[in-house]
Order: structure tokens, then sequence, then C-alpha cells
């Protein structure tokens, strides 16, 4: 009897562990919404970002997405500088944002330190059940493992604050790789990295030090996927096993014609990308 019981768990056992490994997670994710209530700059269509970040909550909510995540450049500012509308238009944007009833990630950008710092960002705009002084962080869901990462440094490993920093010298700095390390190290569940600046291509809009950053996710050999934003144009390479992904800037172009944001389906042999408006979509192999 007791045999039979053994068996009838193990059994059991080897079903859940399959379904589990078998599950799949979808998301939404946009970038670069630039939201502001100022004037056009050629392309970048600021006021028209809060009805395009509308659109596309409505569609995460239709399509049921597991979670909801921006990339970065989530507002911009006036000019001359004021932090006190740059602090109003992250307001406007976050309850657009906070429309979505599921879990909401924020990854800092450039822009969203322009005028104001790290700490008045995250006074506004909420992460799910991360705490607000940190600006790089990690959760899991669905078997997978989410990593956050804050590039907005220098090659000091000064933070960017109020506007005080060169944009295209952006760095992640030695406390934020040791941690990477170890996050990397705490399960043995698949990976998913977002970023704002690119940790892919060689130009003025990628992480300084994204070399070192990569061999770091190599060494790991469970990174599946880095989405990242700052480059409007978006992006695709494939560098030693892992797929760099970058979504097209929500910014760019006018409503409605012109919108940008994805729905992303993970199972354990692919990462499918469906683009919506100008985000291209991606049939991507994992290993």
């Amino acid at each position: 009897m007791k045999n039979i019981r053994f068996a009838f768990l193990l059994i059991c056992t080897l079903i859940f562990a399959s379904s589990v490994s078998a599950q799949t997670l979808s998301f939404g994710m946009f970038t670069d919404v630039h939201y502001a209530a100022i004037a056009d700059n050629g392309t970048r269509k600021y006021n028209q970002s809060l009805d395009k970040v509308n659109q596309c909550i409505d569609t995460m909510i239709r399509k049921k997405a597991g979670f909801l995540i921006e990339l970065g450049d989530f507002k911009d500012m006036p000019v001359p500088p004021d932090s006190q509308a740059a602090l109003g238009y992250l307001k406007v944007i976050e309850t657009a944002f906070s429309r979505f009833h599921g879990d909401r990630y924020h990854v800092l950008g450039n822009h969203d330190e322009d005028c104001i710092s790290k700490e008045q960002f995250y006074s506004i705009a909420q992460n799910s059940n991360i705490s607000k002084n940190k600006t790089w962080y990690s959760f899991q869901k669905g078997g997978y493992h989410f990593i956050v990462l804050d590039a907005c440094f220098d090659s000091t490993g000064r933070a960017y604050d109020k506007g005080n920093f060169i944009w295209s010298d952006t760095n992640i700095p030695s406390v934020e790789l040791t941690w990477l390390e170890k996050e990397l190290n705490k399960s043995k569940l698949p990976v998913v990295v977002f970023v704002h600046q690119p940790l892919s291509g060689n130009t003025k809009v990628s992480v300084s030090n994204a070399e070192k950053v990569r061999a770091i996710l190599e060494k790991c050999k469970r990174v599946k996927c880095v989405f990242q934003g700052h480059e409007h144009k978006g992006g695709y390479e494939l560098i030693n096993g892992i797929h760099y992904y970058t979504l097209k800037g929500m910014i760019e172009g006018d409503f409605p014609a012109s919108n940008s944001f994805a729905i992303v389906t993970l199972t354990k042999e692919k990462i499918l990308i469906r683009g919506f408006g100008n985000a291209v979509s991606q049939n991507l192999t994992v290993n």
C-alpha cells in the first residue's frame, strides 16, 4: 500500500513539475513616453503621449497582460527646466498608468532625472511590491526571474540627479554589478532583464560598460532576453545566445496613426513579441 501511495505521489509531482516548466506568461511593455504639456519638437509629440498610454492600457486590460512595465523616459520637462512642472507631468502620466490594476513596474531613464532626483521620481511613480528606495530590483512571476537595471550613473559611479549628467555617459556602477551577479545566482529560473539604455550596440546611446554587463549575463547561462528602450527607432541583436530587443519609442509620431507598445509571451522554447502600432513583432527561439 505504501508503495502504491509513493508511486501516486511521484506521478503527481512529475505532472505538476511538467506543467510548471511548460507554463506560459504574458506581460506588456512600452517605453519612451516623454509625457509633458509642452510644444511638439519634430516627431516628438509630448502632449499626445497621454492618449497613447491610455490606448496601451486599454489593450493590456483587454488582453489580460500578467503585468505591465515601462522602460524609462516616462516623462519630460519644459524649457527652461521646472521641477514642479515636471513632477506635475509625472503625476498625470502615473495616474494613467495606474488604470492598469495588475502589477506595474518602472525602469529609470535619463529624462526621468532631467530636473528631478530619483527619489522624487519614485515618490510618485510606484513599483508593485518593491521598496521606493530601490532603483534596481528583481521580482519573480510564473517561473521566471525578472531583473530591472538602472544605468543612470556616470563613469565615476555618480547617480544622475536633477539634470547634472551627460546623457551619453551612462553606466551600471560596480555596486550594481556585484548585486547583479548575486541576483543571477539566487535561483535556477530563466531570466529576463529590463534596462533603459541599450546593452547592445556600440553607439553613444549604449551603456558605456555594456560589454562588462553582458559578460555577467552570459556567464549565468539562463538569461534569455534583454528588453530595452532609449533608442527610439528600435532594434534587435542576438549576442552570444541572448536576445536584445529594443522597443520603439512611444513619443514618436501623431496619435492615433502612430503608437508603440508590445505584449510579450514567454514559453519554454519561445519569446513571442506582439507589437502594436510601430512596435516590431518578433518570434524568438530560446535555448
